[in-house]
């Protein structure tokens, strides 16, 4: 008996000491994996732009997901994409030719729709899909009128410019100044027009700022009413405006999300970009983003500073559910001053364009649900920004090269 009590006692403390140690693997395991857990968690929010605790300025990573090849030899640029269709219009940067592209770099039309004919507009600049069937191309004239054309390229409307005068003109071979889409069946034109307004009506305004309350540089037009409204791109909030304080025209720029009826306006001057709702062709509810770079580490300038000596912004971009906002850094003002003591002509000087390959830097800011998420220094692939796309792309042009190419190639980036 005694033994038998001895050998149960035995096997009930084994039986003890079994439970005492799978619970304490248990919980030593537990314990790694929580650890582990946790030190994912940090590192995923320093590195996931998507996080909710982002350092805005952390270097963000593009990778190439897609190429595109189209043999022509003239330099083209890509003026809109149809994601439907799968189709490119594209126009030379140079020249006055017209392609529509599909997505293999097959050449489908390329019609001659500049000229003097009835079938044509005197100077093309930039061009849209409109709708499944139609195109609708901007006219460089005093009127800055609109052609629209049939699939066949065959003219069918021409629509008033949203121009009052010639005042200036800026060239960008990759901006879109408007953007067109159908809302319950309704055709409707939103954008940026920097001759909507006569100058000698708010020259007075130059003097104090009251130029930014006057000027209404973009515009809204409901096509089916035949009817035009302007719109102040000067955001409320913008330091200049805010303070009365004239920089100069610092026209805005204007990109336009039509699926989401969102639009985002970046002033060239300052560290602010604004989102709007578009309501009954008006903007509203804007809201700000406070924008930063370390390359962006000067106050808006006075308007007796040479602007190659500030950082200014060059365009806005949409791509899927992200803005990107695009500057080049600055001169340094010693490099500049040396060249101006030269000679008054130094832009004539062949040094001095290589001091703006040298310093003059494309930069970029990343923007997503109303938060600056990052930056990126450089793209993956040497060239510009051409175009942003719905699906979350952007579309790249890519740079000559050293070796003069006898094609176009385009490069499709995405952020990892």
């Amino acid at each position: 008996m005694i033994q038998l009590f001895h050998q149960l006692l035995s096997y009930t403390l084994g039986f003890f000491r079994l439970i005492f140690k799978s619970q304490f693997l248990v919980m030593k395991n537990s314990f790694y994996l929580f650890s582990v857990l946790i030190a994912l968690f940090f590192a995923c929010s320093e590195k996931n732009p998507n996080s909710e605790t982002i350092d805005p300025i952390q270097e963000l990573e593009f990778e190439v997901v897609d190429s595109l090849i189209v043999d022509v030899l003239s330099e083209l640029i890509v003026l809109d994409y149809h994601s439907r269709k799968d189709q490119y219009l594209m126009k030379e940067r140079r020249g006055n030719g017209i392609y529509l592209i599909d997505g293999a770099g097959v050449i489908l039309s390329q019609p001659e729709l500049v000229g003097e004919g009835p079938n044509q507009v005197s100077v093309i600049w930039e061009g849209r899909f409109f709708g499944a069937e139609h195109y609708i191309f901007k006219e460089m004239s005093a009127t800055m009128d609109f052609h629209v054309f049939d699939s066949g390229f065959q003219k069918v409307e021409k629509i008033p410019g949203a121009a009052i005068g010639l005042n200036a003109i800026f060239l960008s071979f990759y901006r879109q100044t408007f953007t067109v889409w159908e809302g319950n069946g309704k055709p409707f034109m939103i954008g940026e027009e920097v001759n909507s307004y006569n100058p000698g009506d708010v020259d007075s305004g130059k003097t104090d700022g009251d130029f930014y309350n006057q000027v209404k540089s973009g515009f809204f037009y409901d096509l089916n009413a035949d009817s035009i409204s302007y719109l102040n791109l000067y955001p409320n909030a913008w330091e200049p405006k805010k303070s009365n304080r004239w920089i100069g025209e610092s026209f805005p720029y204007l990109a336009f999300d039509a699926q989401l009826q969102r639009a985002a306006v970046l002033p060239p001057l300052g560290d602010q970009l604004f989102l709007y709702d578009l309501e009954d062709g008006q903007l509203t509810n804007e809201q700000v983003v406070e924008l930063s770079h370390p390359d962006r580490n000067q106050s808006i300038p006075d308007l007796s500073r040479e602007n190659l000596l500030y950082p200014s912004f060059s365009d806005v971009k949409n791509f899927g559910e992200y803005q990107l906002a695009i500057f080049y850094t600055a001169i340094p003002e010693e490099v500049y001053s040396q060249f101006r003591a030269k000679n008054e002509n130094y832009t004539q000087d062949p040094e001095w364009g290589k001091v703006i390959a040298q310093y003059r830097k494309p930069r970029f800011i990343v923007i997503k649900d109303g938060k600056q998420i990052g930056i990126l220094n450089e793209l993956p692939v040497a060239g510009n920004v051409n175009l942003g796309l719905a699906d979350g792309t952007l579309l790249i042009k890519a740079a000559a090269g050293e070796v003069e190419r006898d094609d176009n190639l385009f490069y499709k980036i995405r952020l990892k």
